[in-house]
């Protein structure tokens, strides 16, 4: 990862206070405990392949999904899960690049794409997959009930336009659609109209064409995938013969998990199990390359954090380099732009670089610079409530090192844990959050393609389903807009750019940390895909044995 830091990393908050020194020991995080930190030269995009097939194998998940349906596939557990169910139009490789799947295309003109879709692509059922059932797919994604709508903004019409052929007409170009592709699950139209108002529930299932078939869904307790014995893709055969999905979220129940081989692996490993399982003597950590974050999300555009001094009062407040090396054991570094330095476009890095190192001098750790913005604003003492996942172990710990650093700089925050479902509707409907009463969220946020468009249009574009804050500035659209049209590389990165600025100075998200993708896999398997590339691909395929 090319990401630059504000110079050393700080133990900020112990030199801070007593009490956060007593927490931090607590929770058993002390010097002698934590692995040496980790650099990009220890990032594994992918382990060895495997040797041969397994019976099972027995992965955890962060969370239980809250939905299968891939229109809505947003969360890292649901993304787990449906890529291993349903096949989409493009992929990834394991370093992140984007290549055909159940189609290969043709950009014919920047508003219009052709899919011609594979002929050797049988769903579960052993209904052949059509261009009908593409179409249907991504018509259906379209509609603003679904998360993923967004893909389709500029879209004016998807139609079947030859027996293997679907085309994409826009109404405007549209760069970010082509690399939004491994989002687009497709399933058979037949079925899921027939089960429309219960797909990707329990008792709904999905069909799909991909590796695994959903054998059974138990609410609260598995998921279990059994393998598609006449998959199409040969390089992505699956080699277990049954994926059982556990949703642990307890770290120290999920270390004992782990090392007891009750599971075999997980990704999104919990920070504070990394220590106990470098050590681990049936399985190995594996860090990679990911597009993955920390974040303060401002909650609602009211309340106390809508004084946007009190929101750079934290941007100054907060220590990342403290979160990084005693929450994340090293694990993580230091971001001060909501789009991480992963994300930027390979050709345009020194552009974005340069905009990104002016935020690194304006946002360093600065008590005192903090403590002035507070006294400035119109801030009076209320309380500022801090929403949390219940049972993640890092999230508790960044949250209370987070409110004792908000305090030192004259803010009253309070925590609260919210339950893994309750979370994550909070996440996405605005009521809840309301009626919750929150003004910040701790959320660990993610983009699925390399591209700043995308976590930026969903953030900070009006009417999008993560603009928590309405923000709305007419210039920051536009340039968004535009950028989105244009396919010129270096035009389209200094229109992002000069809208990041304005994003930036709203401070509707507060970044923190650049997190790595954390993967621990028992001894007996190899072959997992270890970068973020894992949440757009059939993850659970490669998965088999070592010897």
């Amino acid at each position: 990862m090319a990401h630059q830091t504000s110079g050393p990393r700080r133990l900020g908050l112990l030199a801070l206070s007593l009490a956060a020194t007593a927490m931090l020991a607590a929770c058993g995080n002390g010097s002698d405990d934590r692995p040496e930190p980790v650099t990009k030269d220890d990032l594994v995009d992918v382990l060895p392949s495997a040797k041969g097939g397994v019976d099972v194998v027995k992965w955890n998940l962060p969370a239980e999904p809250d939905t299968l349906d891939p229109a809505n596939t947003v969360t890292y557990a649901s993304g787990t899960v449906v890529r291993s169910l349903c096949d989409t139009l493009l992929t990834r490789d394991p370093d992140l690049a984007l290549k055909p799947n159940l189609a290969s295309y043709e950009v014919v003109s920047p508003t219009e794409i052709v899919y011609t879709i594979r002929d050797d692509v049988k769903f579960w059922d052993g209904t052949p997959l059509t261009a009908e059932d593409v179409a249907w797919s991504l018509n259906r994604m379209r509609s603003s009930d679904f998360v993923l709508s967004f893909a389709f903004i500029n879209v004016k019409s998807i139609d079947v336009t030859g027996p293997d052929q679907v085309t994409v007409s826009f109404s405007e170009p549209d760069e970010l659609f082509l690399n939004s592709g491994p989002a687009l699950g497709v399933m058979e139209k037949k079925y899921s109209e027939a089960h429309a108002d219960a797909i990707g529930t329990p008792d709904g299932g999905l069909m799909c064409s991909g590796p695994f078939e959903l054998e059974s869904w138990s609410p609260g307790s598995s998921i279990k995938l059994s393998r598609n014995p006449d998959y199409w893709n040969a390089e992505r055969k699956p080699l277990a013969e049954t994926v059982a999905f556990s949703f642990v979220g307890d770290a120290t129940a999920l270390t004992q998990a782990l090392n007891a081989g009750e599971i075999d692996g997980a990704y999104e490993i919990p920070a504070s199990a990394v220590p106990a399982l470098s050590k681990s003597s049936v399985g190995r950590i594996t860090f990679g390359r990911s597009m993955q974050g920390l974040n303060l999300n401002v909650a609602r555009p009211d309340g106390p954090m809508s004084d946007n001094d009190v929101r750079q009062a934290l941007q100054r407040g907060i220590d990342r380099g403290a979160l990084a090396d005693v929450i994340y054991n090293g694990a993580a570094e230091p971001t001060y732009t909501y789009v991480t330095p992963t994300t930027w476009p390979e050709g345009q890095r020194d552009a974005y670089q340069k905009a990104y190192d002016a935020f690194v001098a304006e946002r360093k750790y600065d008590v005192e610079a903090a403590k002035k913005l507070v006294a400035k604003s119109g801030y009076d003492g209320e309380t500022i409530v801090l929403a949390l996942t219940a049972g993640d172990d890092t999230e508790s710990r960044s949250a209370q090192l987070i409110q004792e650093q908000a305090a030192a700089i004259g803010l009253t925050v309070k925590l609260k844990p919210l339950q893994p479902l309750v979370y994550d509707q909070a996440g996405y409907d605005a009521a809840k959050r309301k009626e919750l009463g929150l003004d910040l969220m701790l959320s660990s946020n993610f983009n699925g393609a390399p591209d700043p468009l995308e976590p930026m249009g969903f953030t900070s574009l009006p009417g999008q389903p993560y603009n928590y804050t309405d923000f709305d500035d007419a210039e920051a659209t536009a340039l968004l807009t535009e950028a989105r049209q244009t396919f010129d590389d270096d035009q389209r990165a200094e229109m992002v750019i000069k809208a990041q600025q304005i994003i930036e100075e709203d401070s509707a998200v507060i970044p923190l940390l650049s997190t790595y993708t954390t993967t621990f896999l028992n001894d007996r398997l190899t072959g997992a895909i270890t970068s973020f590339a894992y949440w757009s691909m059939p993850a659970m395929a490669f998965i088999g044995a070592a010897k």
